[in-house]
């Protein structure tokens, strides 16, 4: 059977594509490299991704990365209200795979985009009790072993964190103007607009502001306003007052 006569299902645990790509490459996940390296197996019949978006207001702003390839996101709602907060993303996600596998029976190709060790089992399972393709693509140094020994293949994805480098004297003279000529200027508004102006990636402009603050270059404060209080970024008063 030819490549084109395949059929592939796609699967992405975006918790931790989304924090893996942010916290150890402060940059955001390629979702267009998933894509292709999917479609190489044959033609993409299901594409979704699973998260709880309501415990990170940071998914919930990337979820636009998935709408602009044609990915479904699944709000895999946790418990919120325990203490600590039950996530039920693995189980809604492991449940939409065998779905699909008992549903969808021409589905020659899996694609699982993870890392994480508790999927080894189900990909074992299908791999060997299904006779299905599983291909794990994860992030290279945070693949769990046992999914090198499970899947059918592992892909590792190739990361470049200095594709879109981040002008720190550019940004703190974006933030200074923005903050002389706008009465309320926030944190999450300044990555968005600097982002989109120049072009630069979104995680990597959250983290270069946050940077900033931790060494005071700016400072956030509460601001009152007839509608609400507002977190709203301001240069510290010794510096305003040489300038």
């Amino acid at each position: 059977m030819s490549v084109d006569d395949q059929k592939v299902a796609l699967f992405i645990d975006f918790e931790y594509l989304f924090f893996t790509m942010s916290n150890q490459y402060g940059i955001s996940p390629q979702i267009e490299d998933l894509i292709n390296i999917a479609s190489e197996y044959g033609e993409l019949k299901v594409a979704k991704a699973f998260a709880d978006l309501a415990g990170s207001e940071e998914l919930r702003r990337a979820a636009y990365l998935l709408r602009t390839q044609s990915i479904e996101m699944v709000d895999a709602a946790g418990d919120h209200s325990r203490e600590k907060v039950k996530n039920y993303t693995d189980f809604t996600m492991l449940d939409a795979i065998y779905g699909t596998y008992l549903d969808q029976d021409d589905i020659n190709t899996i694609v699982i985009v993870t890392g994480d060790g508790h999927f080894s089992s189900v990909v074992a399972r299908l791999r060997v009790r299904c006779k299905k393709n599983i291909v794990v693509v994860g992030i290279p140094h945070f693949i769990n072993r046992e999914l090198y020994q499970s899947a059918s293949e592992i892909r590792e994805l190739a990361i470049d964190a200095d594709a879109c480098p981040v002008d720190r004297e550019d940004l703190i003279a974006f933030v200074k103007n923005s903050i002389r000529t706008h009465p309320y200027v926030t944190f999450n508004k300044t990555v968005s607009i600097y982002s989109k102006v120049r072009q630069v990636d979104e995680v990597a402009v959250r983290k270069a502001l946050a940077s900033l603050i931790d060494e005071n270059v700016f400072v956030q404060m509460i601001e009152h306003t007839p509608q609400s209080d507002v977190r709203v970024l301001r240069i510290p008063d010794s510096e305003e007052a040489i300038a």
